[in-house]
């Protein structure tokens, strides 16, 4: 009888409209989690039910479908997978046990417990931020369920994974997203290609000394034209945010960070109340 032919999967990482590769984060992980397959899979230890949280490898778009597949669970825990998304990257995330509530205490982070009765082995998963700032989860019997969050769209996200309870073992199946007259896909795994920008933004310096922001940054206020200054916590994105003092001194990312950890401007130390993105 003869072989059967290894299918060939083609990459689409590279098309042009194409999204990128997406894989679970390799160095942000619950201390119970081991990862596989290059990435794409995720295995807790069955000792406890709970250090379980995983986090995508890059940030995902609005309205961008992640697919997830089940591929193990042990009867002998109560509840099953978190899903959601979260606004601080996951560098700069202390990990927690759970994701609901010790995460989701913060207005940055949102997830939703999917039902133990659809996370069986073999069974398929999507979910996504939509643009209205709501949670869907489908499953792959059709059914969907919709939650509103605080999450804003138009902020950078990632996808949160809590591999809870029964849940034990999932694999990511890749994602995809709808476009005006087509749908955009994406690779499941990096194992085909160097993912060099995001090795480059694994290790972010944590906030400097106040003397070294006040001597790059002086004055930078709404009174001086935006330019294409670095952010002075990151200083690897450019600078796009106005915070309420008056500074445009930090990325979106590093702001929301800033400002749920800290409160204060990086610059004067000037309690913050709000910031907002600004146009170059």
């Amino acid at each position: 009888m003869a072989e059967k032919k290894k299918e060939k999967v083609k990459c689409v990482c590279h098309a042009r409209w194409g999204l990128k590769a997406i894989s679970f984060h390799s160095d942000v992980k619950g201390r119970l989690i081991t990862l596989s397959d290059g990435g794409r899979r995720v295995s807790r230890d069955g000792s406890s039910f709970c250090h379980g949280l995983t986090f995508s490898g890059r940030p995902v778009n609005t309205e961008e479908k992640l697919r997830l597949r089940v591929e193990r669970c042990d009867g002998g825990w109560h509840g099953a997978l978190r899903l959601g998304f979260a606004h601080v990257s996951p560098e700069q995330t202390t990990l927690p046990a759970l994701a609901i509530p010790d995460l989701t205490d913060s207005p940055l982070y949102a997830a939703v417990v999917v039902p133990e009765h659809i996370c069986r082995p073999g069974s398929e998963i999507e979910f996504m931020l939509k643009k209205d700032g709501c949670l869907r989860i489908r499953s792959s019997d059709g059914r969907t369920h919709t939650e509103p969050t605080g999450l804003n769209p138009e902020w950078p996200v990632w996808a949160m994974i809590d591999v809870y309870g029964q849940t034990t073992a999932v694999e990511m199946l890749g994602s995809k997203m709808k476009r005006w007259m087509f749908t955009s896909r994406s690779c499941p795994a990096l194992t085909h290609a160097e993912d060099k920008e995001t090795q480059g933004r694994r290790r972010q310096p944590s906030m400097l000394p106040q003397r070294n922001l006040r001597k790059r940054h002086h004055d930078n206020t709404d009174a001086e034209a935006p330019g294409c200054e670095e952010c002075v916590v990151c200083y690897s994105s450019a600078a796009n945010c106005c915070l309420s003092c008056g500074h445009k001194c930090v990325c979106t990312p590093c702001a929301m960070r800033v400002h749920m950890k800290f409160g204060t401007c990086p610059l004067c130390r000037h309690p913050l109340g709000s910031f907002r993105p600004y146009e170059h």
